[in-house]
């Protein structure tokens, strides 16, 4: 392990490449479930791989400046291995442009395989990780608008309100749906002998209904006005396609 502050940053900045890569395929790909060890040998194995080519790309880069101006853009190895810490004293400042380069580069580079990955496999832009859930009730939703839900359970009753919560992400069986609205409703089962069923506005009495996940059969979701309480019209219209 580290043990020092600079050899801290600079296992930071050996490692960058490879997690930014790995964010940015999870974008495009659904994650899929894996040993620590695995994951990790992937990170380090790719951030070597764009590390080594980014400080080939600086060398070469600094021994033709070098080559045609005579000046250092970037630290010589030759000189760094032979200099050692005096080197790096008397060059603080072009071994810290080098390394945030180099990074940078690192950094690039693991961006541009993956845009270029995505372009040869056609991938759609991003690929969502959170739950149906967020999508529907948070970027699904329209400005100005509050989700009316209507909770089945499964016990075959029912509860319908405006969302006052939720939970986001988490163990499925953990997550639970907060109803609240004094037209807040709740429909019971029919009585013997009665096809209807038993319906009570129970939004005076009640402030909230929590719902836990584990009794939730299906959800249903309608976006209306947070002013007047319209419903929305959110349906998907298909364009009509053009005559050719």
């Amino acid at each position: 392990m580290p043990q020092t502050l600079g050899a801290v940053a600079s296992f930071l900045a050996l490692v960058a490449p490879g997690i930014v890569f790995e964010l940015l395929r999870e974008r495009r790909r659904a994650g899929f479930k894996e040993s620590p060890f695995r994951e990790a040998s992937r990170v380090a194995l790719g951030s070597l791989a764009f590390t080594l080519t980014a400080c080939a790309l600086l060398i070469a880069v600094g021994a033709a400046v070098r080559a045609l101006f005579g000046v250092d853009v970037v630290v010589g190895l030759d000189r760094l291995v032979s200099g050692g810490a005096a080197y790096v004293r008397a060059h603080l400042v072009l071994v810290v442009v080098s390394v945030v380069a180099e990074l940078v580069l690192a950094c690039a580079l693991a961006a541009l395989l993956d845009l270029l990955l995505a372009r040869r496999r056609s991938e759609i832009t991003s690929v969502q990780q959170q739950t149906a859930w967020h999508q529907v009730f948070r970027r699904d939703r329209p400005p100005g608008s509050v989700p009316w839900v209507h909770v089945h359970l499964v016990d075959g009753t029912s509860f319908f309100g405006f969302l006052r919560s939720h939970t986001a992400s988490g163990v499925p069986e953990e997550r639970e749906i907060v109803l609240e609205g004094v037209s807040m409703t709740y429909l019971g089962k029919p009585l013997d002998g009665d096809e209807a069923h038993v319906e009570d506005v129970i939004g005076e009495r009640w402030a909230r209904v929590v719902i836990p996940a584990t009794q939730i059969k299906y959800l249903r979701v309608q976006y209306r006005d947070r002013e007047s309480g319209h419903l929305l019209d959110t349906r998907l219209r298909e364009s009509t396609p053009s005559p050719t």
